[in-house]
């Protein structure tokens, strides 16, 4: 099949999984979303908050049990716990997935800085009005082709960065199915499932994305506080929308990929 039809074709089964996500884990993803929501209209989420940290572990916490029964019901691994409430390994899995998955995009993303700040410096160079001593020449140096030839290799960076984080992206129903933590291992799988998982995530994560934005854009009404009420609502909509629409279409997807990949194969 092709890498267009692939995508398509997962992203359908993404949604034929919906029912059943919400049959059999539907606790665990409104908890999740509660938690989303009660903790943005609390303001846990503010740069300034000093629960930040602590909401973030909460949200995490949450998040990884729901999706750890939804990968248990897609993949027919495990059974879950009661309408998805359970802990275990599986789990913890998906904790240390997540950490590994951050820290490679973090050192991927260092390394894509360093490559863009020597383009701009190497560009400033040629331009006139450097001065090596004077910093603050540097960036009045960069003409209008400097600036574009920054731009683009800018642009290629943040397509390596996302391309980089595809080919990773197997990791979480690898480590669910064969009961270890996969990560760099699926690297190889991935290549050519590339198109059909960016094809699927953005039909996918637009709608409900877009939805739980604007959902949080009209509790505040262009940075003006509202009532409790709107507040809340607004907030535990958007929790709701991530967490029981945009996160079991995403396992959906990921774990019909999965299936065909060779990273499934005994």
């Amino acid at each position: 099949m092709a890498s267009g039809g692939l995508g398509i074709a997962a992203v359908g089964a993404a949604w034929r999984f919906l029912a059943t996500a919400w049959r059999q884990a539907w606790a665990a993803m409104l908890l999740t979303g509660a938690l989303i929501g009660a903790l943005g209209a609390l303001g846990l989420w503010a740069p300034r908050s000093p629960w930040r940290l602590e909401a973030l572990l909460v949200v995490a916490a949450a998040a990884a049990m729901a999706e750890g029964a939804l990968y248990r019901i897609a993949l027919g691994k495990e059974r879950p716990g009661p309408a998805g409430l359970q802990w275990g390994r599986a789990e913890w899995r998906l904790g240390a997935v997540w950490g590994l998955t951050a820290a490679f995009l973090f050192v991927l993303g260092l390394l894509a800085f360093v490559v863009v700040l020597a383009t701009a410096f190497g560009v400033a160079t040629s331009g006139r009005g450097f001065v090596m001593a004077l910093p603050a020449t540097w960036a009045a140096a960069v003409d209008a082709r400097g600036r574009a030839v920054v731009a683009v290799v800018g642009a290629l960076c943040a397509a390596g960065l996302v391309w980089a984080g595809t080919r990773i992206a197997l990791g979480a129903p690898a480590s669910i199915d064969r009961g270890k933590v996969q990560l760099l291992a699926t690297w190889a799988a991935s290549r050519r499932l590339v198109a059909p998982i960016l094809l699927g995530r953005v039909l996918l994560g637009v709608g409900p994305i877009g939805l739980a934005w604007v959902l949080l854009r009209a509790a505040s009404r262009g940075g003006h506080p509202v009532g409790a009420l709107p507040l809340w609502a607004a907030s535990l909509g958007a929790g709701f929308v991530l967490a029981g629409l945009w996160l079991p279409l995403s396992v959906g997807l990921m774990a019909y990929l999965y299936r065909r990949s060779p990273a499934a194969q005994p």
